[in-house]
């Protein structure tokens, strides 16, 4: 893959975020030592992912949806089923999207939404109608890359038989069409990224808070 020549808002992301590489890390190896908690995790992700593909299935259904947005969309859909399909692997068991099958559920959902709500309203109702699309997916992309590079790693260190890799490879994709896209069509692309990706920071340190709260909640019920 050829690297793109726009300047990309994942370092700004990477050293807001340098704190949490640590803890972060720490819980994935906790979840990939426990396969009943990382099932759940696993599900987790393939509910944030199909929350993306309803987002992008509910704001680009016009007569105007475009090619590459269809691509996106049954990406984000086989995501989904890609983290769900491996979370009933471990669980050897159907998992649905309820609390009890997820890792902190509500505020993954809460997660999703506010950050959706955040970006249409600092737009406003007069943004050109793609907008709110491009930037939730790019700093829901921006995200994703951060983590899923993690969680890889971990993956790989802890010898699970599970590889991101193609989805990895997806979304830095995604990244880099939603960035060409908004530089090409918002000269204030550059402001409104940074002002975002502030946002996303403060909703991620709290989903990823009450991820920690109820994964030490599991592992001293099991103690």
């Amino acid at each position: 893959m050829t690297p793109s020549t726009n300047p990309s808002p994942l370092p700004l992301l990477e050293r807001r975020s340098s704190e949490l590489v640590s803890p972060v890390r720490q819980r994935l190896r906790w979840f990939c030592a426990n396969p009943a908690q990382h099932a759940l995790f696993l599900n987790t992700l393939s509910l944030m992912e199909h929350i993306g593909s309803r987002k992008i299935m509910a704001s680009q259904s016009g007569l105007e949806l475009r090619n590459d947005t269809l691509k996106h969309l049954a990406e984000e859909t086989r995501h989904a089923y890609f983290f769900k399909r491996e979370a009933e692997k471990l669980s050897r068991r159907a998992l649905d999207y309820g609390p009890a099958d997820t890792v902190a559920g509500a505020f993954a959902r809460a997660y999703m939404g506010r950050l959706d709500a955040e970006i249409a309203a600092a737009l406003g109702a007069q943004a050109r109608p793609a907008l709110p699309y491009l930037y939730m997916s790019l700093i829901v992309e921006l995200r994703a890359v951060w983590l899923y590079r993690l969680y890889q790693d971990v993956l790989a260190r802890a010898n699970v038989a599970i590889t991101l890799k193609s989805v990895l490879a997806e979304e830095e994709l995604h990244l880099s069409a939603m960035l060409a896209h908004l530089l090409e069509h918002d000269r204030e692309a550059g402001e409104r990224m940074n002002a975002f990706c502030i946002l996303e920071n403060a909703r991620f340190r709290t989903l990823w808070a009450a991820i920690e709260a109820a994964s030490t909640s599991e592992r001293i019920a099991a103690e």
